[in-house]
Order: C-alpha cells, then structure tokens, then sequence
C-alpha cells in the first residue's frame, strides 16, 4: 500500500472522485453493529447524515448555548466523580475522562439521560471490543444495556431523526449487510461512536500535556479563573496542539476506482513534519497557533476527516468545554506516586489504551 506523507497529494486525494474510502469495515458492521455514513459507501447518506448533525451541532455555537454546554457538563462531572471516588481517594484519569465525555455528549447533544450501568461500562466496552472482536459476552453485554434505555433514546428528537435517514437508505445498507437491519438501524453507536470516540481522546491527551507542564496548566487555569464561562484563546491553542501532535485520525484510506490502488494518506507524519512545522515538530507547543499558520501549514493540519460533521468549530467548542470544567471543578490534580508519564522532550504514546492505567488524587 502506498503511503502517502505529502500534504499537496493528501487533499488531491481526499477531493478526488476517483479515490474512495475502502470498503465498508466489516468489523465495525459485525461487532458493533455500526452501518453510518462512516461504514456504509453512500454519497446521499453522508450528505443527509452530515445536514442534520451540522444543523444540530450548529445550536452550540452561541455564547447561551456555550454557558448551558458549560453548566451541564459541570455538573455531570461532579457526579461521576462521586461515583468514581467511593472506595478510594484515588481515581482513574482515562475512566474520568471517558466517563465524562460519555455522559456530557448524551446529555447535552443527543438530549438522552441514560442509566448508570451505560455511563459506566459503555466506554470501556466499545474499547474493549475495538480490541477483543469476537468476545460475544462482551457484544451481549453491549445489547443488555441499550436494551435497559432503549426509552431513554427513543426521547432523543436528534437520535429519530438519525434513525429515519438511515432507514431512508435501506437499499444502500443491504448492499453491504443483510442480517439485522433494523437492530442495526437502531443502534445507537451510529452516533455515539464518532461523537465519544474522537472527543475524549482530545480531551485525554490534553490534559496529560498540562499535567506534565505545570506552568502552562497554571497559566490556563488563570484564563479560566478570569473568565469561567468563555473558552479562553490559550485553551483554543491547547486543543489545537493535541489534535495536531495526537490527531484521532492517523491515517486516512483510500481506494482509486480505476486502478483499484489503495493508498494510506499518514495524517501523523503531516502532522509532525518539521520541513513545515518546524524544528520542534514533535514538541507539545501550543503557542505554535499564536499566529496565523503559513499557507503550508494550513494545507498540512488535517485533525478530522473531511466529511467530519464537526470539524469546523464544534469538536473546539464541546472539547473545550469538558477541559475547562475538569480543569474548574478540580482546581488541584495530581498523579499518584506510582504513575509517572514520559519526560515533556518525549512525545507520549497513542495506542488505544495507553496510559489507562495512570491515576490521578483530586
């Protein structure tokens, strides 16, 4: 497979006709029982299904809606703490992080008020299956748990409306999968997935970059403080710098229809380019984004797939809003004693499950 390092080729690419993604992944549709635009090749659901996320994610963009995002989230954050800290003073970072962001995108984006057995194992079951593919107690466990808030959903104005555009396009997900149907329409990991997926990585990596840098973690704690329901332009430059260093997406797959070459575009090798970014590319620098990127650098920042619906402002606006108020409601946070992360001159490691182990007193 070719793999593709320069940014120029990548968006050639990426707006090409005669490159497609590959073909559906299977276990995605087998395991998880996921058929969305990202599964299923379809033009007309992608475009139906990007319309209505667009609209919806567009309401969070006011200053109101921004302060309500905050609030919310505040307060779904002091409850997961309670639940995380009972037995211990010491909790898991990632389970806080994965947990909160969990909670904070049903709440607030999807209007769903899920019971506590989803809250908690929900994120670490996708995870798990994501590496365990053929655990089918895991997959049931997955079911029992949708099936406990299948009301919960059905209350989701946003989740219907998903759910008909996909069974809208019935004929193009039989093309691909034929066992199933309307459980797999139903299924809510058609959104939960690209929503939960992307957003806690973010919000992960960024705070593990503040928690190894004191002072840039007391100079954004001191923008908060000043300013508690605005998302301040340090913040902006944080996320910016962790999905430059740590994009979700790594590498972006395509297939030309012609030749039926498939190439891999490596979003990480653009991302650390020091041709474009410097001699410090592989350093955690967020006022890198002080300034306006060169041309170059526009070109070569590539954190979300082009058919992302929330690539343009909301994966700022909902990630911000999950660091800030961790950052607020814990106004102290210390990694214990026995967890130690990698010097600030190493880049820290993005495997699926690196650092789930690193715990945190608060």
């Amino acid at each position: 497979m070719k793999v593709i390092i320069d940014a120029h080729q990548a968006h050639e690419i990426l707006k090409s006709s005669i490159y497609k993604r590959h073909k559906s992944n299977r276990w995605l549709i087998d395991t998880l029982l996921i058929v969305n635009p990202f599964t299923i090749e379809s033009e007309s659901l992608l475009k139906a299904f990007k319309i209505k996320v667009i609209n919806t994610l567009s309401q969070w963009s006011t200053q109101n809606k921004y302060e309500e995002l905050v609030s919310t989230i505040g307060t779904r954050i002091d409850h997961r703490l309670a639940l995380l800290q009972s037995n211990t003073n010491k909790l898991s970072l990632s389970k806080l992080v994965k947990q909160v962001t969990m909670d904070a995108f049903l709440s607030t984006i999807l209007g769903v008020h899920a019971n506590e057995d989803l809250l908690t194992e929900l994120p670490d079951l996708i995870i798990h299956l994501w590496k365990n593919r053929t655990d089918t107690a895991a997959r049931h466990r997955l079911q029992e748990l949708f099936s406990a808030n299948k009301d919960n959903f059905s209350q989701s104005e946003f989740w219907q409306h998903l759910q008909t555009i996909l069974a809208d396009h019935m004929d193009d997900i039989l093309k691909i999968t034929k066992n199933d149907f309307d459980e797999k329409v139903s299924n809510p990991l058609n959104i939960i997935v690209p929503g939960w997926e992307t957003m806690w990585r973010v919000v992960f990596y960024s705070l593990l970059e503040l928690l190894r840098r004191p002072d840039l973690l007391e100079e954004l704690r001191a923008q908060l403080n000043d300013s508690p329901k605005s998302h301040p332009v340090l913040l902006e430059w944080v996320l910016k710098e962790t999905l430059r260093l740590y994009p979700p997406t790594k590498n972006i797959y395509r297939t030309n229809v012609q030749t039926d070459e498939q190439v891999c575009i490596s979003v990480l090798d653009i991302h650390r380019n020091k041709t474009v970014w410097g001699a410090d590319a592989l350093n955690f620098r967020p006022q890198r984004f002080q300034r306006e990127l060169t041309d170059e650098q526009k070109r070569c920042y590539l954190p979300f797939s082009i058919s992302c619906p929330a690539r343009h402002k909301f994966a700022y606006t909902f990630a911000g809003a999950l660091v800030s108020q961790i950052l607020n409601n814990y106004p102290k946070i210390n990694i214990t004693e026995e967890c130690l992360l990698p010097t600030v001159d190493l880049t820290l490691d993005i495997t699926r499950d690196s650092y789930h182990d690193l715990t945190i007193t608060v």
